[in-house]
């Protein structure tokens, strides 16, 4: 994410990125020694230059969010949220980094879904410690009662998000490969011993399939992780 000229902007400013939840709170993924966010509003400090008030042009100071929500939303395990910024914010083309925010919504990562216990007990602490936050169960269900702000008034036009388009190409990949395995096994015993013996192309297509994988993973990180100051 590059740097354009210091904006200014009037009201709140929607953005997405990702919290590791822990016990106590939201912490973000960069300098997480600085504490889980406070529940009302966070301000930005700069840990390289404090006395200066961040964000400045120059440096990575600020609080950084994504305008749109497939470049925060990609990795399983941290909590993904919309947050609100507010104050003086550095316009990028992806993202921005801003003075101020507060978080608007958060959705539990995935693997809670079939914990329900622990989902009720990170539930109660997101509660007690953000009560002004909506909490959701799913990240999809989050970006529809919180879309992306059209950002063209403020002369941001951000690159398309390709992030949807890798992730349905990574299950059909996986389902392409896993499901003709499954049918091999299910098969009658002489048509599982004819199909067997092409077992070198069956080979092949595995170490294509494990290559497309990788390939496709590699680029969902890239569209997390694509500006060189990362999210803090």
């Amino acid at each position: 994410m590059e740097d354009r000229d210091p904006a200014l902007v009037a009201g709140e400013l929607r953005g997405y990125r990702q919290f590791d939840l822990r016990h106590d709170g939201l912490y973000p993924r960069v300098h997480a020694e600085s504490g889980p966010w406070h529940a009302r509003l966070e301000r930005a400090r700069c840990v390289v230059t404090p006395e200066h008030a961040a964000p400045v042009s120059g440096c990575t100071c600020g609080l950084y969010a994504w305008y749109l929500p497939g470049s925060a939303t990609v990795a399983i395990g941290p909590a993904s949220a919309v947050v609100a910024a507010s104050g003086r914010c550095i316009l990028g083309d992806r993202g921005f980094r801003a003075a101020a925010a507060r978080i608007e919504a958060v959705a539990l990562p995935g693997h809670l879904l079939y914990r329900p216990l622990a989902a009720a007990r990170v539930r109660r602490m997101l509660a007690a410690r953000y009560p002004e936050t909506t909490v959701y169960a799913s990240t999809r269900r989050m970006i529809r009662d919180h879309p992306p702000q059209d950002m063209s008034g403020l002369g941001i036009s951000a690159p398309a998000d390709r992030s949807r388009g890798y992730r349905l190409a990574t299950f059909g990949l996986s389902a392409a490969v896993m499901v003709p395995t499954y049918a091999l096994f299910l098969a009658p015993r002489d048509a599982a011993q004819t199909l067997s013996a092409g077992w070198p192309v069956f080979v092949l297509l595995v170490v294509l399939w494990q290559a497309g994988l990788v390939w496709l993973l590699t680029r969902l990180l890239k569209l997390q992780t694509g500006s060189p100051r990362r999210p803090g």
